[in-house]
């Protein structure tokens, strides 16, 4: 059986449109669905953002209905310059990493584990027959918001990763642990360049304060209907994706 998994639920909306006689599963946590796709049984789970909260629903869900193999979908923000807002990448390896405890800085990184994910050519050209700029790449996966625009560069020029989250590493260590294949694809919904999400990117010389501080002195209305927009377009390019890749490439 496949599981669609995504950290919120609005990127869970485009699969759960494409499938008949949803219903929750009765547990209170996490949120977690059944439901039937071209005939055959799926699951779809929200996992929650961030790496330990999706990780722990992961685990969770697997042991209510065990998969035989996980497609990740969700947005993410841009390393690489040349990945622009809508695009799809498909994740070849999902690099986990956190700083320094001693001196944190974005200067100073650690990859703490490497994940190979499955069926990354299959999602390019799916995306790509779907009408979609696609490409396949590495993510990275972090337990802070990244969006300041000289973070992302510095991790870029670093590691080279194409895009990143909050999510992937975490969920592909627990479903690799688990001897299930997962595989990722997400649509980018901040370029390298934006900054309108660099208010809340974590800035390790900053105390609660300092960040309090420069979140009251930013127009949070513009800031959101800023991000709306975005979401709103890396949205629609994960419907358009899913359609194509369910309807005429997956087999339950």
């Amino acid at each position: 059986m496949l599981m669609i998994a995504a950290a919120m639920e609005e990127e869970l909306e485009p699969a759960k449109s494409l499938c008949l006689d949803l219903a929750r599963y009765p547990c209170e946590r996490p949120k977690y669905w059944h439901a039937t796709l071209k005939g055959g049984p799926v699951c779809l789970l929200k996992t929650g953002v961030g790496p330990a909260r999706s990780a722990a629903n992961l685990k969770e869900a697997i042991t209510i209905s065990r998969p035989s193999r996980i497609l990740l979908v969700g947005y993410a923000g841009a390393l690489d310059p040349e990945v622009k807002l809508g695009s799809m990448v498909a994740v070849q390896k999902a690099l986990a990493f956190s700083l320094e405890d001693e001196r944190p800085s974005w200067e100073r990184v650690r990859i703490e584990g490497q994940f190979e994910l499955s069926d990354t050519v299959t999602l390019v050209e799916a995306a790509l027959a779907a009408g979609l700029s696609a490409r396949s790449g590495n993510t990275m996966t972090s337990s802070y918001v990244l969006g300041d625009p000289a973070h992302k560069r510095l991790l870029y020029e670093k590691f080279h990763a194409s895009i990143v989250d909050m999510e992937t590493a975490a969920l592909a260590r627990v479903a690799l642990s688990e001897a299930i294949p997962i595989s990722c694809i997400r649509a980018v919904s901040d370029e390298a360049a934006d900054s309108f999400l660099a208010p809340f990117s974590h800035n390790p010389s900053m105390g609660i304060a300092g960040r309090a501080a420069r979140l009251l002195d930013t127009g949070m209305r513009e800031t959101y209907r800023e991000w709306k927009t975005h979401a709103s377009i890396a949205k629609e390019s994960l419907n358009r994706f899913l359609s194509r890749y369910l309807d005429s490439r997956f087999e339950i």
